[in-house]
């Protein structure tokens, strides 16, 4: 295949290159690190561990000043922990009543909290399999001092939403719309074969809406690097997807990165330029639509899927992603192109419609790095490199329109696996505060830190 070389198109802007000698971007203070857990599952496949996948949306999140995390023990058994912020002491539940014969790290536990009716849902254990999903009583986040914070509060483990069947099922991503309603976006089939589809909760029920992203027709599957709403227009939020596409099961054939967005919560899908172009169910988007490519990134150039993807207050879409730099030639064996592939920063101006890109010179190797955004919509990524097995914050700031990333910190060398961020502490809170796996396994930090304008 030949070497990828950036070009301009419509949708596209100047590759941006430089990085400013003298940032302005923000800073962090570091306030505190907890021990989430000392018996966290350590079997190591994928290069990762089933605690900390950049894939888990969410594996720490705040929800009315309380903090929640879940993680699989080394017994097997999913546990949810639970701390009043800002400095309260972790609350664990064991489930003990599944346990998992799993070492694939791709059998992770996503939290999602429905604010319409307080309920936690945990959805877990799923690499191309049968879905195994619980939910709490009504009441557990929303009213969390008068709820009983215990194992008897969670129903027992569910292998459907609905009546249909879900018994080939990987990345479950829970997210909530500004109206409360929570919405679960998560593949069908396989890698290189496989569809999107989406669920939506009311209290106490689930509802399938339908299949969103096709990728079966194509022999391929999307990799999402995200799926979240904006609030930028409270009367209309936006529902934002981006993804990479995958042709086979090999990761050498990630390209592209694709985008899409709904007005009406996944129902109708419109491209880049605002055209409706899909609907849910009946027509869904086809994952390798050229009219939903908004940047183009060859095969054999490193691409890692499933990164990470933020937006912030003012509807702007930033994607993180990671892959070979323009001057390096293709190379088709991924293990090889991660060890050269640097973070690069792709974003969508809402008003324009125009997506620009910013190479930063940070590696990671097999690792993923998390985005996240906070209330003045400066950049954060918390990012590991599983060479040095060292955790880096790196910053960028909205004055420098996010061109002026830089490190900040750099941990002791004994972290592994993907880093996740608390996004909603970070946006409401500015505090940022992540989920950060030890080399081994076995324990979990949560750091936080404060962030000041650069």
């Amino acid at each position: 295949m030949k070497r990828f070389i950036p070009r301009i198109v419509a949708v596209l802007a100047v590759v941006l290159v430089a990085v400013p000698a003298h940032a302005a971007a923000p800073a962090v203070v570091h306030s505190s690190t907890t021990v989430l857990t000392t018996s966290g599952r350590t079997a190591l496949t994928y290069t990762g561990y089933m605690n900390g996948e950049s894939f888990q949306q969410d594996g720490i999140v705040t929800f009315d000043d309380w903090q929640y995390s879940a993680f699989w023990d080394q017994g097997g058994y999913v546990n949810l922990s639970r701390r009043r912020l800002p400095s309260g002491p972790w609350s664990n539940l064991r489930l003990t009543d599944y346990v998992t014969t799993s070492t694939d790290s791709h059998n992770t536990i996503s939290i999602g909290i429905a604010p319409s009716d307080g309920t936690i849902h945990l959805a877990f254990d799923t690499h191309s399999s049968q879905l195994r999903y619980r939910r709490s009583v009504a009441g557990l986040a929303t009213a969390p001092a008068g709820a009983a914070w215990s194992t008897g509060s969670f129903g027992t483990v569910q292998t459907r939403l609905t009546g249909a069947a879900m018994d080939v099922v990987t990345y479950p991503q829970f997210f909530a719309h500004p109206d409360g309603t929570l919405q679960l976006a998560i593949r069908t089939g396989y890698s290189g074969t496989g569809d999107e589809v989406l669920y939506e909760y009311r209290p106490g029920v689930w509802t399938y809406v339908g299949e969103f992203i096709d990728g079966t027709t194509a022999g391929n599957n999307a990799y999402l690097f995200g799926i979240e709403y904006d609030n930028a227009d409270p009367a209309t939020p936006l529902l934002h997807v981006t993804w990479t596409v995958r042709e086979t099961s090999n990761a050498s054939t990630n390209h592209d990165l694709f985008y899409a967005y709904s007005r009406d919560k996944g129902r109708t899908w419109r491209n880049n330029a605002g055209s409706v172009v899909a609907t849910t169910g009946s027509s869904p988007l086809r994952s390798d639509a050229a009219g939903l490519r908004v940047w183009g990134i060859g095969q054999n150039r490193g691409l890692i899927n499933q990164e990470s993807q933020v937006v912030d207050a003012a509807g702007v879409v930033h994607v993180l992603a990671s892959h070979l730099p323009a001057s390096a030639a293709d190379n088709g064996d991924f293990t090889a192109a991660r060890e050269k592939a640097v973070l690069v920063h792709y974003r969508r101006d809402k008003a324009s419609k125009v997506w620009r890109q910013t190479y930063t010179p940070f590696l990671e190797r097999s690792a993923r790095g998390d985005i996240a955004v906070d209330s003045r919509d400066d950049l954060y990524v918390v990012s590991g490199d599983s060479s040095t097995r060292r955790l880096h914050i790196q910053t960028a700031s909205k004055a420098s329109g996010w061109t002026d990333w830089v490190i900040r910190y750099t941990s002791p060398a004994i972290y592994y696996s993907d880093p996740l961020i608390d996004h909603q502490r970070l946006k409401g809170q500015n505090v940022l505060s992540f989920f950060a796996p030890r080399y081994g396994g076995s324990q979990i930090d949560v750091q936080d830190w404060t962030v000041t304008g650069g």
